[in-house]
C-alpha cells in the first residue's frame, strides 16, 4: 500500500524472509544429515570398542608404534608418552563425554599391556557412511532410527512452524458438500498444501542429498536431492495431512485436538532438537550401549535400503531410487486412501463422538471455588489441555535451558546455578504456559463473559493455579539442591521465597494476553508491544540467583510485580472491547506504563548526559557531570510528561493534587494559585512534612551508624566516601542534585504517577508497599531500607494531605539532613 501510495519501488521484505525461512530449514535438514553421520560413526567406535579396541587419534596411534619399535622401548617412563596420553584422553572426553583422567589410565594399561594392538584409529574405524556396509549392527541400528525419527518430524511439521494446530477450519469440507466431486481428489489437493505453506519441506531434499553425497559422492548427492528428496517430501507431506484429517474426523472432539497438538508437538520438539544433535547423539549412545545390543539383534536394513547399499558393500543410486520411490508411493496411496475413508465415514454421520460408550458423569471435587472447578472440569473434559498446558511450556522452557546450558554445567558445583536453572525453568514454563492454555481452551474461555464472576476473576484464578503448577515444578528442584547442598540450604529456601511471590506476577502478566479465538478455532495473533512488555524483568530474577546477587534479585520481583500491574491496567480497558478492538479505548491516564516509561527515560538520559559531559571534561568534572546530568534529565522529563498528559485531557492539577477536580476554564483563578493557597489546613500538613523529614533522617542516620559495625559494609562506605572526596566539586554537586531537583522529579512521577495508579489499582498497604519498593530498587542496595521508608511515608502523607507539596518539603528535609549531616 505504501509503495502504491508512493509511487516508488521498495525492498520486497516479504520475498526476503521467505530466502531466510528456507535457508535456516536447509540448516535444521543438514543438521539433521549430520546427525546421521555422527550417529554412523559412533556406533562403528561403539562396534570397535566391544571388540576390545579403543579408537584414538592416527598421530597418537604411529606416536605408540614408533616407541615400540626403538630397541630399548619403556612407553611407560617417556615424557612424549605420558603427554600424549593425557593429550588423547582429552580429545576423546570432549568428543565421546566421560572422565579424562579414568581414560587415561585406561590408555595407559592398554598400551602397557598389549602395545598398539588394540589400538585402532578413527579412520580405520569410524569409516563413516562409506563403511556402513562393514560396520556391524550397531551402526544400522542408530542409523536407521535416525532416519525414521527424521522422516517423523517431517510428516509431523504440518502446514506451518507453529507449535501447535488444533482448532483449523477445513476449507475442503466446504468443497466437498458444495462441488460434485470425489473425496479422493479433494483431499490429494489438500494434503499437497503443507507442501506450499511450510518451509520445512521445501528444504527437506537437502537431508536426503548429504546423505547421498556423504555414502556415494558430490554428484550423486546432487542428483538425489531432486530424484529421491522430492518424492519422499511429497509422501511425508500426504501422511501428515491424512493423520490430521483422520483425527479431525474420526476423533472425539475432547481427543482430536489432543492427537493435532501431539503430532504438532513432536514435529516441533524434534525440529528443535535437531540443532543439538550432532553435539549431544556422541555423548549419549555410550550411555544406551546394551539397549543399542538388545536392538542389534534384529536386522536394520533401513538405512543401507534408503541409502542403495547391496549385498556386496557397494551403493547404488538406481537401487536407492527404485526403493524410496516404491516406499514414497505406498506412502502416498496409503494416506489418500486413509483419507478418503475418513470422510466417507465422517460425512455420512458415524462420528466417533456419537459412537462412544456413555460413561458414568464424574462428580468434580475440585475444592467449592467455581473457578477451580471450572479449570478442573477444562482438564477433565478436554485432552488438548495437558498437551497445551503442559507438555508443550515444557518443550520449550527445557530447550531455553539448552540455550543456557553453561548455568547447567555448573549446576552439580554450586546451588545457586542449580537454583537459578530452577528458577529459568520455571520463568519460561509460566511465559508460554499462559496464552498456550487460553488458546487451548478455545471459545469455552469467553463463557465466562456472560458469567456472574466476569472474566478478569476467571484469568486471576488461572493465574494462581498456574503459578502452583509451576512452583511444583520448580520445587522438586530446589529441594533436590537442598539435598545436595545442605549446607546452604536456607539460601535455597529463600529463592523459594522469592519465587512464591514472582512466579504469582509472571503468571498474572501471561494472562494478560490472552486474545480472542475466530471462528475457526485460532486466536487472534498478540501484539509485539504486549509480549516484550510481559517480558519485561523477566530474566533478572534468575540472574540475579545464579550470580548471587540478592538485591538484583529483588529488583526482579519488585519490577515484574509492577509490570504486572501496569499490563493489568491496560486489560481492564480492553475487556470490553475484544470482540470490538476498533471501538477499544485506551486506559484513562495517567497510566502505571506512563509512569514506568518516564522513569526509565530519567535513568537513561542522566546516564546519557552524565557520559558526554564526563568524555568532554575528564574525570575532573564528574561530580558535575552527575548533578547538571540529573538535574536536567529531572526537569525535562517532569516537564514533557506533564505535556504528554495534558494533551491527553490531565490538567496539572490532577497530578499535584490527590483529588482535585478539573478546574472551571471560567475562573478566573489558575490551578497553581489555587493549589498554593496556604489555608490552615495545608500549612498543618507541610510542617509534618518537614518534621517527619527530619525524624526519617535521624532514623536513617542510626541506620548507617548500625550497618557499619559491619567490616565489608564499613569499608564499602569508606570507599565511597574517599571516591567523592577525591573528585572536586562532586560533593556539592550530589547536594545540589539531592536536594534542589531530585525531590520534585522523584515526587512527581513515584507518588503522583506511580502511586497513585497502584492505589487506583490495588489500594491500601499493598500499593504503600509497592510503590515504596519500586522507588527503593532505583537507589543504591545499601540504603534501601530507609529510602524504603522515605517513599511509604510520602505515599501515605501524598494521600492524606491531597497534595504533593507535603511530600516535596518532606523529601528535600531528608535528603538535606542525610547529605549535609556527612
Amino acid at each position: 500500500m505504501l509503495n502504491n501510495r508512493s509511487g516508488e519501488g521498495a525492498i520486497d521484505w516479504g520475498k526476503l524472509a521467505t530466502i531466510a525461512a528456507i535457508g535456516m530449514m536447509a540448516f535444521l535438514h543438514g543438521a539433521a544429515a549430520f546427525a546421521v553421520i555422527a550417529t554412523v560413526r559412533a556406533g562403528q567406535q561403539l562396534e570397535a570398542e566391544h571388540q576390545g579396541k579403543l579408537v584414538v587419534r592416527s598421530w597418537f596411534l604411529e606416536q605408540v608404534q614408533d616407541v615400540e619399535k626403538a630397541p630399548d622401548a619403556s612407553l611407560q617412563g617417556k615424557d612424549a608418552f605420558r603427554t600424549a596420553c593425557y593429550e588423547e584422553a582429552k580429545d576423546i572426553a570432549e568428543r565421546s563425554g566421560g572422565d579424562a583422567a579414568r581414560i587415561e589410565r585406561q590408555l595407559r594399561y592398554t598400551v602397557a599391556t598389549s602395545g598398539s594392538r588394540n589400538l585402532i584409529s578413527r579412520a580405520d574405524r569410524e569409516r563413516g557412511m562409506p563403511g556402513l556396509a562393514s560396520s556391524g549392527h550397531a551402526a544400522a541400528v542408530l542409523g536407521s532410527i535416525l532416519l525414521l525419527w527424521w522422516l517423523a518430524m517431517l510428516i509431523c511439521q504440518g502446514d506451518g512452524l507453529e507449535l501447535d494446530l488444533q482448532r483449523r477450519r477445513h476449507p475442503m469440507w466446504e468443497w466437498l458438500l458444495s462441488h460434485p466431486v470425489g473425496a479422493g481428489a479433494v483431499f490429494f489437493a489438500e494434503m499437497l498444501s503443507p507442501l506450499f505453506a511450510n518451509p520445512s519441506y521445501w528444504a527437506a531434499p537437502v537431508f536426503v542429498g548429504i546423505l547421498y553425497g556423504a555414502s556415494h559422492d558430490p554428484l550423486t548427492g546432487i542428483a538425489a536431492t531432486f530424484l529421491i528428496g522430492i518424492p519422499v517430501t511429497v509422501a511425508a507431506a500426504c501422511v501428515g495431512k491424512a493423520l490430521e484429517i483422520g483425527a479431525i474426523l474420526r476423533l472425539a472432539p475432547r481427543n482430536r485436538g489432543a492427537v493435532i497438538g501431539m503430532l504438532s508437538w513432536f514435529g516441533y520438539a524434534s525440529m528443535v532438537a535437531t540443532f543439538i544433535g550432532v553435539a549431544v547423539i556422541p555423548h549419549i549412545i555410550p550411555a544406551f550401549a546394551h539397549w543399542i545390543d538388545q536392538a542389534a539383534i534384529a536386522p536394520w536394513p533401513l538405512l543401507g535400503l534408503f541409502l542403495g547399499l547391496g549385498e556386496n558393500g557397494a551403493f547404488s543410486l538406481l537401487r536407492g531410487l527404485l526403493f524410496c520411490w516404491a516406499a514414497s508411493a505406498v506412502m502416498i496411496a496409503a494416506a489418500v486412501i486413509f483419507s478418503a475413508r475418513s470422510v466417507r465415514n465422517g460425512l455420512a454421520g458415524a462420528f466417533a463422538s456419537d459412537t462412544l460408550p456413555r460413561r458414568r458423569k464424574r462428580k468434580a471435587s475440585f475444592g467449592r471455588e467455581p473457578l477451580f472447578r471450572k479449570e478442573y472440569l477444562w482438564f477433565v473434559r478436554d485432552r488438548s489441555a495437558i498437551v497445551q498446558a503442559i507438555l508443550i511450556p515444557i518443550t520449550v522452557a527445557g530447550f531455553q535451558l539448552f540455550n543456557f546450558r553453561l548455568i547447567l554445567e555448573h549446576a552439580r558445583d554450586s546451588w545457586n546455578y542449580l537454583s537459578g536453572a530452577a528458577i529459568l525453568f520455571g520463568t519460561y514454563f509460566l511465559w508460554v504456559l499462559g496464552p498456550k492454555s487460553l488458546v487451548s481452551e478455545g471459545s469455552a474461555l469467553w463463557i465466562a463473559l456472560t458469567w456472574p464472576r466476569g472474566l478478569e476473576s476467571v484469568l486471576k484464578a488461572k493465574a494462581w493455579l498456574w503459578s502452583l503448577i509451576s512452583s511444583a515444578l520448580v520445587a522438586a528442584v530446589l529441594l533436590a539442591a537442598c539435598w545436595l547442598f545442605p549446607l546452604d540450604a536456607w539460601k535455597v529456601a529463600l529463592v523459594a521465597v522469592g519465587w512464591f511471590f514472582f512466579a504469582r506476577s509472571m503468571a498474572e502478566k501471561s494472562v494478560t494476553l490472552v486474545t480472542v479465538v475466530s471462528e475457526s478455532g485460532e486466536a487472534t495473533k498478540i501484539s509485539s508491544g504486549r509480549r516484550w512488555a510481559a517480558q519485561l524483568g523477566m530474566l533478572t530474577f534468575a540472574i540475579g540467583i545464579c550470580t548471587q546477587q540478592w538485591n538484583l534479585a529483588i529488583v526482579g520481583i519488585v519490577y515484574s510485580w509492577i509490570t504486572a500491574a501496569a499490563m493489568w491496567e491496560d486489560l481492564r480497558a480492553r475487556l470490553p472491547y475484544l470482540y470490538d478492538p476498533w471501538s477499544e479505548q485506551l486506559p484513562e491516564p495517567p497510566t502505571l506504563m506512563h509512569a514506568m516509561v518516564s522513569i526509565s527515560i530519567l535513568i537513561e538520559c542522566a546516564a546519557l548526559v552524565t557520559g558526554l559531559v564526563y568524555v568532554i571534561g575528564g574525570k575532573d568534572s564528574l561530580g558535575l557531570a552527575q548533578g547538571i546530568g540529573y538535574a536536567v534529565c529531572a526537569l525535562c522529563v517532569s516537564v514533557g510528561v506533564s505535556s504528554f498528559l495534558s494533551g491527553r485531557g490531565v490538567s496539572p492539577a490532577r497530578i499535584w493534587c490527590w483529588r482535585e477536580d478539573e478546574p472551571d476554564p471560567d475562573a478566573k483563578e489558575s490551578w497553581a494559585r489555587r493549589y498554593l493557597a496556604a489555608d490552615r489546613h495545608q500549612i498543618r500538613w507541610l510542617f509534618i512534612g518537614a518534621g517527619g523529614g527530619i525524624l526519617l533522617a535521624l532514623l536513617a542516620h542510626a541506620y548507617l551508624m548500625a550497618i557499619q559495625l559491619i567490616p565489608s559494609v564499613a569499608e564499602m562506605i569508606h570507599v565511597s566516601e574517599q571516591q567523592m572526596q577525591s573528585v572536586p566539586g562532586m560533593g556539592a554537586a550530589y547536594a545540589v542534585m539531592a536536594i534542589a531537583f531530585a525531590p520534585f522529579a522523584e515526587e512527581y512521577l513515584f507518588r503522583g504517577l506511580v502511586f497513585r495508579t497502584l492505589d487506583r489499582q490495588w489500594g491500601g498497604w499493598r500499593a504503600v508497599v509497592a510503590a515504596a519498593a519500586f522507588f527503593a530498587i532505583y537507589h543504591p542496595t545499601i540504603s534501601w531500607m530507609p529510602v524504603a521508608m522515605l517513599g511509604a511515608a510520602n505515599c501515605i502523607l501524598f494521600k492524606r494531605s491531597g497534595r504533593l507539596a507535603p511530600a516535596i518539603l518532606l523529601h528535600m528535609t531528608y535528603n538535606a539532613v542525610v547529605v549535609l549531616w556527612n
